[in-house]
């Protein structure tokens, strides 16, 4: 996580979960998504959070604008 993040809470709110998927709305930069989750959301399994390489089952990208907060946050899909 940047020096800059430190200091301030970052925003990550799962809002869908399943077996082997989870989406998340953060203001994370894509690149710290997958490393804040195995920190704060272990999957407890060998398998670690990585971002999907799919899209989400809606069609929208991976990751893709908040819809509720679009300059500031984005959602992410996770897989393990």
């Amino acid at each position: 996580m940047t020096a800059a993040r430190k200091s301030k809470e970052a925003v990550f709110e799962v809002y869908s979960t399943g077996i082997c998927f989870m989406s998340v709305c953060t203001d994370l930069p894509v690149e710290e998504v997958a490393q804040f989750a195995n920190l704060t959301r272990p999957t407890g399994i060998k398998s670690k959070w990585t971002v999907a390489k799919e899209a989400f089952h809606t069609g929208q990208t991976n990751p893709c604008p908040c819809d509720q907060h679009p300059l500031t946050q984005i959602h992410v899909l996770l897989e393990c």
